[in-house]
């Protein structure tokens, strides 16, 4: 192709409209760029406060949760100190309905057997041992006599002096024996199981005695309750067992 001297070759025309095109849509594409970036980043910092306003929500849950599970640590706390109060309040209800028992029991019959076995089932049924037995004292005050026994050797207590052995010592003194940790001194044989000895009271004088030997496996010593059992057999089962002997002798015509 040739030139007319005034006019531009052509294809050096072409060349330059191409050019020019090609920077118009440069410039387009650098437009929408940066449009493009300025929604990006528009898009960035509304992801960046929607994080901040996640976190500081995490946080106020993660407060509320610490919160909440320390209340509900209280309340149960609160539950299990009701409920062992509850155990303790129906425990003791339990333990003065059976006092109440015993002791109607033990003044409800003048028959002498049948007392005897209201204490056997006492000493079973309330203070948790199935050996034991019951002493009577001589009219001399010199030994003590077996009436009744349960779950022991009786040929080997038929006769106790009174001063010896745990059992005559408990009587002689009338206070409480009760076993502590270790060989008691001074026992007989046959009372390294002793458990416990009641002096039976009538009138603040001693009229026998009730041994308790070894008490069930489930029970793994005496408690608070259990004392105050013996305290009642001291006085309650002493005066239904000196009415029944003063009732049978009355029947038979002896006069004290």
């Amino acid at each position: 192709m040739k030139s007319d001297g005034t006019h531009k070759p052509a294809y050096i025309q072409k060349i330059q409209e191409e050019t020019k095109q090609f920077t118009q849509n440069l410039l387009i594409e650098n437009d929408r760029i940066r449009l493009l970036a300025a929604k990006l980043q528009s898009e960035k910092t509304r992801i960046e406060e929607q994080l901040e306003i996640t976190d500081k929500e995490l946080g106020r849950y993660i407060r509320e949760e610490a919160r909440w599970k320390e209340q509900m640590s209280k309340i149960e706390e609160e539950s299990r100190h009701f409920s062992q109060e509850y155990i303790e309040v129906e425990k003791q209800n339990s333990n003065l309905a059976n006092l109440y028992v015993a002791s109607y029991r033990l003044h409800s019959t003048l028959d002498r057997q049948e007392v005897l076995l209201t204490i056997q089932e006492i000493v079973t049924n309330l203070i948790g041992s199935e050996e034991m037995a019951l002493f009577e004292l001589d009219s001399r005050n010199s030994s003590l006599t077996c009436l009744s026994s349960m779950g022991i050797e009786e040929e080997h207590y038929k006769s106790v002096p009174l001063g010896a052995g745990l059992i005559g010592r408990a009587v002689s003194s009338g206070e409480l024996y009760s076993a502590k940790p270790g060989q008691p001194p001074g026992a007989f044989a046959g009372e390294c199981d002793l458990t416990a000895c009641i002096p039976l009271k009538v009138g603040g004088k001693v009229i026998g005695a009730i041994a308790i030997f070894r008490l069930l496996e489930q029970k793994p010593g005496l408690e608070a309750v259990d004392f105050e059992l013996f305290d009642l057999l001291a006085t309650h089962a002493a005066v239904a067992l000196y009415c029944t002997r003063r009732s049978a002798r009355e029947t038979a015509g002896i006069v004290e």
